[in-house]
């Protein structure tokens, strides 16, 4: 798709929206685009692990990760349901 940028504007436009929303979600915990979806960081608590390879077993720390629930405008439009 053309939107009429140079792919080094297109590029710097790109990471400033990435920027802007893992700043955001650093922050806030939660970031909702509407029409999109919603960013959420969860805290996963630590676990026992086991490694297949080696037979290994281990704790898996406790980490936050990025959970993103589409909208169902969102999901209308991918499954082409408008």
């Amino acid at each position: 798709m053309q939107i009429g940028f140079s792919k080094k504007i297109s590029e710097n436009l790109f990471d400033d929206i990435l920027d802007q929303i893992v700043d955001n979600l650093i922050k806030y915990k939660k970031l909702k685009i509407t029409n999109f979806g919603t960013f959420i960081i969860k805290i996963k608590k630590s676990r026992p692990g086991f490694n297949f390879k080696t037979k290994e077993k281990k704790i898996i720390s406790e980490r936050s990760v990025v959970l993103f629930k589409p909208s169902k405008e969102f999901k209308n439009f991918i499954n082409n349901n408008e």
